[in-house]
């Protein structure tokens, strides 16, 4: 029988610090060719979306296919709108291994992990002021991910609902004391005054305009995920230095997919994230840095095979070959 893991078996073994070396493995592996990562969007029904996402990765005993659910409906009734599962094969013989029943939390731990990768490459280490736009999870985890690579000492939070950016001001304030946490009732004044911003919504529109940015500020797009949507005016690309993980996701999905199709920018303006790190230095402290995360498959694999020899003694299961190191 397949053994099938819960969040509740997940979550101890989750860390944003701790999934930072295989967020990094991932990256590269995409700039190296290694990793093979196919997306595929499905949108069931209005106001629902569901990322297919499988990742296969050279020398690795196991491979993954992840199906991600959002649901606007459970999000209007206050239900987590986040869902899903990741199916977990053999390298060597195709076959199932295990199921994680995740409900999204590998996903949101590995693309918080992302985030400080992102951070600790552009932004600058002078850095003392953020924004995150967004009040979900991730917008949480973003923070989160940021304060464990710059020495930030003032967070505004600005979401659509004052109560909710509240709520979620309140719970950061009780875990990072040593920073001062407060609600962004002015999303203009809150960007042109920071150092860095941080999205983390759904945004179809763009809630990030061009003429609000200054030289040397940096934004981490996470809303950046299907040809939808776009969190930040396409012209702040064509004026900016742009990170992606991937080309193939920049060019579909988010900000950069309608910045290169409204002819802003070309697809040779896209740095992967992978290349950068490999580079070792790359921001330019006269323009802007922005990076648009898209999220794929092979993020979600290396951060399972980072905690895959827990689960599988947990399980007290025969390992699957054994795990590569980032």
């Amino acid at each position: 029988m397949i053994p099938i893991y819960t969040a509740e078996d997940i979550r101890p073994h989750m860390s944003v610090a701790d999934l930072i070396p295989s967020a990094k493995q991932a990256f590269r592996a995409l700039s190296d060719g290694t990793a093979t990562a196919p997306v595929q969007v499905l949108y069931p029904s209005p106001g629902a979306d569901i990322h297919v996402k499988s990742a296969t990765l050279a020398g690795c005993p196991i491979f993954t296919v992840k199906m991600a659910g959002w649901s606007q409906d459970l999000a209007n009734i206050g239900a987590p709108p986040s869902s899903g599962m990741i199916v977990v094969f053999d390298s060597q013989t195709c076959r199932p291994v295990a199921i994680l029943q995740d409900d999204h939390l590998i996903s949101d731990y590995r693309t918080a992990a992302a985030g400080a990768v992102v951070a600790d490459l552009l932004v600058a280490d002078r850095a003392q002021h953020a924004v995150v736009i967004g009040t979900g999870t991730q917008a949480r985890l973003q923070v989160e991910a940021l304060l464990l690579v710059r020495p930030v000492t003032s967070v505004q939070v600005w979401g659509r609902v004052r109560a909710k950016a509240q709520a979620l001001v309140d719970k950061l304030q009780a875990h990072f004391a040593r920073v001062r946490f407060e609600v962004a009732d002015d999303l203009e004044q809150a960007a042109r005054s920071s150092d860095v911003i941080l999205t983390a919504t759904g945004a179809k529109q763009p809630l990030i305009h061009a003429d609000w940015l200054s030289p040397g500020q940096h934004i981490t797009s996470v809303g950046s995920d299907d040809e939808t949507k776009c969190e930040i005016d396409p012209v702040a690309l064509s004026q900016a230095q742009v990170f992606v993980d991937a080309h193939a996701s920049g060019l579909a999905f988010g900000a950069p997919h309608r910045a290169i199709r409204s002819g802003l920018m070309a697809a040779t303006d896209l740095t992967e994230i992978g290349a950068a790190l490999k580079a070792g230095t790359c921001k330019n402290p006269e323009r802007t840095s922005i990076a648009c995360l898209s999220g794929l498959g092979v993020q979600d694999l290396t951060a399972v095979n980072a905690i895959w020899p827990k689960l599988l003694h947990k399980a007290r299961l025969p390992p699957q070959g054994a795990p590569i190191s980032p």
